[in-house]
């Protein structure tokens, strides 16, 4: 829910509720008065009579009017005037009807009399049964304006967030570089504007700085591997080695190779992470996947492993080439690294995904942390552990999903485009 819908939701909840407790205390307290005044007016029309009949003599069940009678009372019956609200069924509309009573006794000379006075509510009814759906209309009209001047205003004023919220979302490095501070007259907004600005500039620094460090570390660190690999090389060939010569040469030989691709590795990491390969073309997956199988090809056939490769994908892919690349081989190399003996590989390219499965020994940790870096099965001594590492970050950065099952004895990596 977006922060000014939430905003309005709560003050629409707070309205309804005072609102709607304001609008019963209202109808009661109007029918309050309301009887108030009736009662007032029942009151002095019994003042008004009493002072009549002191001068009159009253006779036994006299009836001034159809709302008034005077009965004769005992004394010990005497109490209170006392008002109340009784219905009395009328033969004419033959429903029952309110009435609002007085119940007053009244001496005349030794005698008491009871006298009660009537008066009917319908008039009163009528104004409130008016009233209320007035003031309803009122309070919904009200409610309504109060709401749309709320919307306005707070989406007037909560604009230069969003504005700042929306530069956010679109914020790449190698386009945007840093936000520029934009002016505006609420001070929070323009703090927030002002630090956007400042950590967006750090972050591009920082990011100029790692980039530089990985290109300058990439030519620097891979210029002497090189030329130490091509020594051993030469060393190697030198006929007057002996056999333990050779045994330690080619250990430091693979020793080189894998810090090779150790460094290869965590550099293209480190750019991916960077996002530095945001360039995007349409790529044939279905050429690219059989060139990297017979790429592979003596890899595979060291290990006499058959394959069995099915390309249902005929399109292209808009993706960046040297990720999907570095994907697809890594996938492929693991498949092989990690395969048995006479073992088999099946993969499958479609316009949605890319399966591939092969057999091997079961994982000897935990299949969640398969992805994590420098995680690798200790029995595969050519393995640096960042191959599925890479395989997960590139599936991240490309917005790929990737999911892996065991079963059966097989390992089965799905990638869904």
């Amino acid at each position: 829910m977006k922060l000014l819908q939430r905003t309005t939701l709560y003050y629409l909840l707070y309205s309804l509720f005072i609102f709607g407790i304001g609008t019963i205390l209202f109808y009661i307290f109007i029918k309050i008065i309301l009887l108030d005044g009736i009662d007032e007016a029942i009151h002095q029309e019994k003042v008004q009579l009493v002072a009549n009949l002191n001068y009159e003599k009253i006779g036994e069940g006299l009836q001034p009017s159809k709302d008034v009678l005077i009965m004769p009372a005992e004394e010990v019956d005497v109490e209170k005037d006392k008002y109340k609200t009784i219905p009395i069924y009328d033969s004419l509309s033959k429903e029952s009807v309110d009435y609002r009573q007085l119940t007053s006794y009244h001496k005349n000379g030794a005698n008491w009399y009871k006298v009660t006075i009537r008066q009917p509510l319908a008039e009163a009814e009528s104004l409130l049964n008016s009233i209320l759906p007035v003031e309803i209309g009122l309070f919904l009209i009200l409610l309504g304006g109060v709401l749309l001047m709320n919307r306005f205003i707070l989406a007037k004023i909560w604009q230069p967030f969003y504005v700042l919220l929306d530069k956010l979302k679109k914020y790449n490095l190698e386009t945007t570089k840093v936000i520029p501070y934009e002016s505006t007259d609420i001070i929070e907004f323009r703090d927030l504007n002002i630090n956007v600005e400042k950590m967006t500039e750090r972050i591009y620094k920082d990011f100029l700085t790692q980039k530089e460090f990985n290109e300058n570390s990439s030519h620097e660190m891979q210029t002497p591997l090189a030329i130490i690999k091509n020594k051993l090389e030469l060393i190697i060939q030198s006929k007057n080695l002996t056999e333990q010569e050779m045994i330690h040469i080619q250990s430091i030989f693979s020793a080189v190779k894998r810090l090779t691709l150790l460094n290869k590795g965590l550099l293209l990491l480190s750019k991916i992470e960077n996002r530095q390969f945001t360039q995007k073309e349409n790529v044939n997956l279905g050429e690219l996947l059989q060139s990297i199988f017979n790429h592979l090809e003596e890899q595979i056939n060291d290990k006499n492993i058959s394959t069995e490769i099915e390309i249902k994908s005929k399109d292209t892919l808009l993706t960046n080439r040297v990720l999907i690349e570095g994907l697809l081989n890594n996938l492929i190399s693991n498949s092989i690294k990690h395969n048995i003996q006479n073992g088999r590989i099946m993969a499958e390219l479609t316009d949605k995904h890319f399966i591939i499965t092969n057999t091997g020994t079961a994982l000897n940790f935990p299949a969640d942390e398969m992805f994590e870096r420098f995680r690798k099965d200790s029995a595969v001594e050519n393995s640096v552990g960042l191959g599925l590492s890479i395989v997960k970050k590139i599936c991240d950065f490309l917005d790929y999903k990737i999911i892996y099952i065991h079963q059966d004895g097989l390992h089965t990596l799905v990638i869904n485009f």
